[in-house]
């Protein structure tokens, strides 16, 4: 058997992450799982720059969640993870724009369709929120998956706004209707 990979405890300690939360990863599938199991587990090098750009999104202020799916678009286009700025734009900047490094590589790729440009003499007018102030900061939130027909589920971050309540479940009567028809 080939010697290629490096163990947790190195992968850990190349990190800087715990064991644990390298372990984490892998049930999120943010890292693909060792080849072997027990002392014989490896895990590939590239791993430990894998870690380190999840690490970067998470300081961006991106979830696991979203972090995952960008990691899947990659994969699944067969892209090697976006190079590190070697001077990132400022944080609130690229925040006020509503765009991470990532975001930005994702629309480059072609994975993303290109978020439509402001018009510069018009401000635009402040988005509506998501959900109640302050559910996001600090606050808990869930998902619920609710199973529209076998294999097709919709996933919804709960606490809603009364607006888009309504409309999720609008969306929901819509869909099983459509799942019900032959």
């Amino acid at each position: 058997m080939a010697d290629d990979g490096v163990t947790l405890t190195e992968l850990a300690e190349q990190t800087g992450e715990s064991p644990r939360t390298l372990r984490f990863y892998v049930m999120q599938g943010l890292l693909r799982g060792p080849d072997a199991a027990g002392p014989r587990a490896r895990y590939p090098m590239e791993h430990v720059a894998r870690v380190h750009w999840i690490r970067a999104r998470q300081a961006e202020g991106l979830s696991l969640g979203r972090i995952a799916r960008d990691l899947q678009a990659l994969d699944a286009a067969g892209l090697p993870l976006p190079k590190q700025h070697a001077t990132p734009a400022p944080k609130d900047a690229t925040a006020a724009a509503g765009r991470t490094p990532a975001l930005d590589y994702l629309v480059a790729a072609g994975l993303l369709p290109r978020p439509p440009q402001a018009s510069p003499v018009e401000p635009s007018p402040p988005a509506e929120p998501s959900a109640p102030a302050g559910a996001f900061e600090g606050g808990r939130t869930s998902w619920e998956r609710v199973t529209l027909s076998e294999g097709v589920e919709l996933h919804v971050r709960r606490p809603l706004d009364p607006a888009t309540q309504r409309r999720v479940k609008q969306l929901l009567q819509q869909a099983r209707e459509t799942f019900r028809k032959p």
